[in-house]
């Protein structure tokens, strides 16, 4: 594959966006949904970056890989403790200042107390966040929608949180950053994907990064990410892996699925506290010359092992 020159998985759609869900789910959900079907993975992106404006665009060659540096102790960091167990995530306030700011804000009144987890792609990514189970608005519903913060530093790993919401109109799909949150898991790096991979970008410890570590960069530059689960991985992954009421098909665009889990998944408490209270130095380790293909599952077993040393 040529640089730049878009890519679709026609045997695996599911492994390369987020699928449409049941139309009963809430209506902005439906645009977004509908586009992430369709979404051509990192070659694309790096194209469509270059031709937005000066300011929107992206140097891949000088991404720095912050989301793998050990934190100040002084860091803020989300706790989310759900039903399934604990989380904990870095939050990059540099990087993402406005959202950073919104979601502090919601944590420390109890906004996402509560909340549900509403749509779960196998091992792909989860939706949490959300007043009801289904992702519906409801009177309690935070609505407030922040303008886009993308960064060259920030990419979706595998335990990236990224800011979800509507896009800002049928002529700027840019997809703003809501109260509600993506969870990021990890597509399969198998041999073909990660020749893609590398046809797609220049950047050797980027993709690398991706390879070892899991992740799903076709999400890459198109939402807010701004925080990175480093500790409670086992119970990250849980929640990854739930089952769901109706799955999505092969093709990842199956209009009957239901992505809701089958039992209910709650964070009961969702608060911010400090890195240097909650350490996970393991965690903060990269292989920057790796060069065989890992699948999604080897790359979640070494973070699991990094996140207990």
């Amino acid at each position: 594959m040529k640089k730049d020159q878009p890519y679709v998985d026609k045997d695996n759609n599911t492994s390369r966006g987020v699928p449409m869900v049941r139309r009963k789910m809430m209506t902005y959900f439906q645009f977004s949904l509908i586009a992430l079907i369709f979404v051509v993975v990192f070659a694309a992106i790096y194209f469509i970056s270059k031709a937005i404006d000066g300011k929107n665009k992206i140097d891949y060659n000088s991404a720095e890989l912050i989301q793998y540096e050990l934190p100040a102790d002084d860091t803020k960091v989300a706790v989310f403790e759900t039903n399934l167990g604990t989380f904990k995530a870095v939050l990059y306030e540099d990087q993402a200042p406005e959202y950073c700011k919104y979601f502090e804000g919601l944590a420390e009144s109890g906004y996402y107390d509560g909340t549900h987890v509403f749509a779960v792609q196998d091992g792909v990514y989860f939706m949490g966040g959300s007043k009801t189970s289904d992702g519906t608005d409801d009177s309690d519903t935070d609505k407030t929608e922040k303008s886009p913060e993308k960064s060259k530093d920030l990419w979706p790993f595998y335990g990236a949180l990224a800011a979800y919401g509507n896009q800002k109109s049928a002529f700027n799909t840019q997809i703003q950053a809501g109260s509600r949150v993506l969870f990021i898991g990890s597509i399969e790096f198998d041999k073909e994907t990660c020749e893609q991979l590398d046809s797609a970008s220049d950047n050797t410890k980027l993709n690398n990064a991706f390879k070892t570590k899991g992740g799903v960069p076709n999400f890459s530059q198109q939402y807010t990410i701004f925080a990175q689960v480093y500790d409670g991985l086992e119970a990250y992954e849980d929640v990854l892996r739930a089952q769901v009421i109706t799955p999505s098909d092969s093709s990842g665009s199956d209009k009957d699925a239901d992505l809701r889990p089958k039992q209910d998944i709650t964070f009961e408490k969702v608060y911010i506290s400090t890195y240097g209270e909650n350490k996970n130095d393991g965690f903060f380790t990269l292989n920057e010359n790796a060069d065989t293909a890992q699948t999604a599952d080897s790359a979640l077993d070494n973070s699991a092992d990094s996140a207990e040393k």
